[in-house]
């Protein structure tokens, strides 16, 4: 997955120095995408833990590409590794790990077992 920068994802204008979220979005985009693609099937899914080791900064010139790998999947979680790099450079930026919840659909949980007003 890419992303082409844009002036305001800069945290800086003077360096053009990317914002940090955006890589933690990236990541998080392309690792949903590696779900599906380690199911081989739409499901809805959730994000359960994202852990992001920014290497060195990311410089807006050239365009983001994530690098997302399902590395491991059962039927309720799926385990994933994300690398980002500077389209044309080896040298990684960012590395994320990421857990997803899978089939999430229709699970509803009452926090704390206090119900609703008025039922």
């Amino acid at each position: 997955m890419s992303v082409t920068p844009q002036p305001w994802m800069f945290a800086d204008e003077d360096t053009k120095e990317i914002c940090t979220s955006v890589l933690y979005s990236l990541a998080d985009s392309a690792g949903g995408l590696a779900v599906f693609a380690g199911a081989l099937e739409l499901m809805p899914i959730a994000t359960l833990d994202l852990r992001m080791d920014y290497l060195r900064p990311a410089i807006g010139d050239r365009a983001l590409l994530a690098v997302a790998t399902c590395r491991h999947l059962t039927d309720e979680v799926a385990f994933i590794h994300c690398d980002i790099l500077s389209e044309g450079d080896s040298e990684l930026l960012a590395t994320a790990n990421a857990t997803f919840m899978r089939n999430t659909q229709g699970q509803r949980f009452q926090a704390g077992g206090r119900k609703k007003e008025g039922a």
